[in-house]
């Protein structure tokens, strides 16, 4: 009789695979969410593009004049303005693909995950006899933004701000971390942290070209006194 040849894992080697598995698992992980975060990035740049782009279509339709927000015309958003411009990709460029409320957006009418800076509306800093505030910076049209590439005309807005009354930051609020982590998602990509320092955003200058600041690096201008909605 030959002896039988066939072994068997013991119990120490299949802890030993499973501990190697569940180590490649934890380095996979990292890897698979960079690069979804890195995806999604890089589509809402494109996106913010699109619509930066459409947007200096419609100035040179009207006069040089940006797109309102619904402010004091509720009936009118300035995605709604833009939408002839976008053409069909209108729906999929309103909507930031890490935008965890997506889906409700894109069922409201006009719905959007990114909002306008206050400051294309010139009526927002009147007072109650219409007389502009003084020294008040003003972007209703491209002539009047003094430094196009460093005026951030469009941010990427705070999840909470789901209606389509919700299409523009509020600039008054934006002189604080706190206020403007309630206005906008600075963290979008890469977050975590519990003050938002950490990861970044995607953000729509005037002259057309999106840039991705660290939220770390827009805490420290705010923190510093630095007005974002007027220039970075």
């Amino acid at each position: 009789m030959r002896p039988n040849s066939q072994t068997a894992f013991t119990l120490i080697e299949l802890l030993v695979v499973i501990a190697i598995i569940a180590v490649l698992a934890a380095l996979a992980v990292p890897a698979v969410n960079g690069a979804l975060t890195s995806s999604q990035r890089s589509k809402c740049a494109s996106n913010m593009k699109s619509i930066g782009a459409a947007m200096h279509l419609y100035a040179a339709d009207n006069n040089g004049k940006l797109p309102s927000i619904n402010c004091l015309n509720p009936e009118s958003t300035w995605i709604e303005q833009l939408q002839t411009y976008l053409g069909t990709n209108y729906t999929s460029v309103r909507i930031s693909p890490a935008d965890p409320r997506a889906t409700q957006k894109l069922q409201t009418t006009h719905g959007t995950s990114y909002l306008m800076n206050e400051r294309v509306e010139a009526d927002s800093f009147v007072d109650e006899n219409g007389v502009p505030a003084p020294g008040e910076a003003v972007f209703d049209r491209l002539v009047r933004v003094p430094n196009p590439s460093r005026a951030i005309i469009m941010f990427l807005g705070n999840t909470n701000k789901t209606d389509t009354g919700n299409d523009h930051i509020h600039v008054g609020v934006m002189k604080s971390w706190g206020g403007v982590r309630g206005e906008i998602w600075p963290d979008a990509f890469g977050g975590g942290a519990t003050d938002g320092s950490a990861g970044s955003a995607n953000y729509l200058f005037a002259d057309g070209h999106v840039q991705n600041i660290a939220a770390s690096a827009l805490k420290e201008r705010v923190e510093s006194g630095q007005d974002i909605t007027v220039e970075f």
